[in-house]
């Protein structure tokens, strides 16, 4: 079972709709829609308040270990937290296997995140509108947002997720959703008034989004 399939479960177990849990926690709707397909996942506050909202230990929330009904309070020296360094568009799209294109140590800002993610994972301050869903619907990754990155990805399972992804030629990488439709795949923006990208030969995953954080 999936993160996003506890959070609804739970929900329902609780007899909420998606609105009331929303109300509770202190978000819109479309970000539990998002919570519950798996589209992104709660960190940091808004984790701790949407586990006080369905009444269960925040550690079964994000991995399904223990007991839902107890240690309701989250403990910091059990909870699985890690510190991945935030880099340039730039330097993701310098990334390979063997060269990350960053290192830790040369770092200069970093955030938490309480995705189940390698010691290589890395994030990206999302910019521009291409990803910004205009109905209102989830996914949807506005401006500003903070998306965590896994790079040791299987290439398998990357179909339908939201991927970091390089062009030959290009300096930065890009942010869209991964579609194949075999024999080709494509690279997809959530707002149709962006075009979708080939992503043939010319095209390099450099890693699968794990987590969104958004302020609200």
């Amino acid at each position: 079972m999936e993160m996003g399939e506890r959070i609804r479960s739970r929900r329902k177990e609780l007899k909420l709709t998606q609105q009331a849990l929303a109300k509770l926690v202190g978000v819109n709707r479309v970000t539990v829609t998002g919570w519950e397909s798996d589209d992104y996942q709660p960190g940091g506050v808004n984790l701790q308040t949407l586990a006080a909202a369905l009444k269960c230990n925040p550690l079964w929330l994000v991995d399904g270990r223990g007991n839902p009904d107890e240690d309701t309070l989250l403990q910091a020296r059990i909870f699985s937290v890690k510190e991945v360094p935030i880099i340039s568009w730039v330097q993701a799209g310098s990334w390979t296997s063997t060269d990350a294109g960053t290192s830790h140590s040369g770092s200069t800002e970093w955030i938490h995140t309480s995705a189940s993610v390698s010691n290589d994972a890395f994030a990206l301050r999302v910019r521009g509108h291409s990803m910004t869903n205009p109905n209102g619907v989830a996914p949807t990754i506005p401006e500003g947002s903070i998306v965590i990155v896994e790079p040791n990805i299987n290439a398998e399972d990357i179909n339908g997720k939201i991927v970091v992804a390089h062009i030959d030629g290009g300096i930065e990488a890009t942010l869209k959703k991964f579609v194949e439709d075999w024999p080709h795949r494509y690279l997809m923006p959530l707002n149709p008034s962006y075009k979708t990208i080939e992503c043939e030969d010319n095209c390099r995953i450099v890693g699968i989004v794990k987590q969104v954080i958004m302020d609200f």
